[in-house]
């Protein structure tokens, strides 16, 4: 008998990164050559909507929980992973 996947909360896929930038302005503490200031820390979700490649900005609080979701999202697909290996170790058509 196979044991039933439990997974606590909501489950998201992708990944988050942080990234830092420069802007537009020309006179600005980013443009330095030497120790440029960055804008930033930004939080960056990304993933695939409707087939697409995406990235969405995301504030420090949103990045947080959508870790957390990406956490869950990794352990179902673990579970899924030992699932499949359980069915063909025991597929109805003997040893492989």
């Amino acid at each position: 008998m196979t044991k039933i996947i439990s997974i606590v909360g909501p489950i998201l896929p992708g990944s988050i990164s942080t990234a830092e930038s420069r802007c537009g302005k020309q006179v600005c503490a980013c443009k330095k050559k030497r120790g440029p200031e960055l804008h930033g820390v930004y939080y960056r979700w990304t993933g695939f909507i409707d087939g697409k490649r995406t990235t969405k900005t995301l504030s420090r609080e949103t990045a947080r929980e959508c870790q957390k979701r990406i956490r869950n999202f990794r352990k179902l697909q673990k579970e899924i992973q030992r699932l499949l290996r359980e069915g063909l170790a025991d597929a109805p058509w003997g040893e492989h």
